[in-house]
């Protein structure tokens, strides 16, 4: 049994109960809460440094500087377990060699280079964690100035009309091109989606190749700030072709763009191929130079609500 509803008010909809934050409660009155991805079901792939479903036990594989390699998963707040990760790393880096799938569907992100392993802790054995907000730990994407990634060898979409992508991102510079996550190739039947941040405007873009060759954007709207360095950012990024329209929120920002920037026909693309955080997929162009702290890609028949995605997200990391 569990709890969907507080005095008749979707969970999805409270942010505290009696001045807690409903991310730290794990029971009300003995019945277990309910978890991000309940709220928000069909996730095609999902990665976090918090618990985002209850079957899921870790968050990272990290390894250590002696070449050692642990699962952390979550401590009982939902958090992720920072005292097993310290015990593990003590006071050096520590590399990620894998980042686990919450959806259930086993689309874990891995990296088997351990020179290109993204940093959980640098080499003081500091955690890094977010500049705003409630300070959430972070995989760091460009340590000592050179780009890290994270793959996904053979991911491939479930639906060919419409996704989402809600990730939380932090950059240390927004002069140039940055990919965030990336299923890219230079063939147009192997691409089918790129999120990132645009160097000349400082805005985020979603781009989708369609079955007709075309390719379709959107990006966060001119009502919004550009983006900022060493600034957290909960970012909501959906694309459809039925009906034609697509959108990018930044931190709540709901002043919608649904046009795209140039017309296409087709659908979606949905190639199986590698997908990877940090970089363009194939040719590693445009690295992150910055921070991800979650990243959940929704492409089911239904989707969830992207408000509300963005109210969670913002709550959960305070931005």
């Amino acid at each position: 049994m569990s709890v969907d509803k507080f005095n008749g008010v979707s969970l999805s909809s409270i942010t505290f109960i009696d001045g807690v934050r409903k991310e730290e409660i794990e029971k009300i009155n003995g019945v277990i809460r309910l978890h991000f991805l309940d709220d928000f079901p069909g996730a095609r792939a999902a990665y976090s440094l918090r618990q985002l479903s209850l079957t899921a036990t870790s968050a990272i594989r990290v390894r250590n500087s002696s070449g050692g390699e642990a699962d952390i998963g979550f401590d009982s707040d939902g958090n992720l377990d920072v005292a097993s990760l310290n015990l593990h790393c003590g006071s050096n880096i520590g590399r990620i060699s894998k980042w686990y799938d919450q959806s259930g569907n086993s689309e874990d992100m891995v990296q088997t280079d351990q020179t290109k392993m993204p940093y959980i802790k640098n080499a003081s054995g500091t955690t890094y964690t977010m500049s705003d907000g409630s300070n959430e730990p972070s995989i760091y994407f460009y340590f000592g100035s050179s780009s890290q990634w994270l793959d996904n060898a053979s991911f491939v979409s479930n639906n060919t009309d419409h996704m989402v992508i809600s990730s939380v991102v932090e950059f240390d510079t927004v002069t140039t091109g940055q990919q965030v996550l990336s299923q890219w190739s230079g063939t147009q039947s192997s691409q089918a989606f790129q999120l990132s941040m645009l160097g000349a405007s400082s805005k985020i873009r979603l781009s989708n190749r369609v079955s007709t060759g075309g390719l379709i954007r959107t990006q966060s709207p001119t009502s919004s700030s550009t983006i900022s360095a060493d600034t957290t950012y909960s970012v909501v990024a959906y694309a459809s072709v039925t009906p034609y329209e697509g959108d990018v929120d930044i931190n709540g920002d709901t002043a919608h763009e649904y046009p795209f920037t140039n017309a296409s026909t087709g659908t979606l693309n949905a190639p199986t191929s590698t997908m990877t955080i940090g970089r363009r997929s194939d040719n590693g162009a445009a690295p992150i130079q910055g921070m991800v702290s979650e990243m959940v890609v929704w492409s089911d028949t239904t989707l969830p609500n992207r408000n509300s995605i963005m109210t969670n997200v913002k709550n959960h990391y305070g931005v």
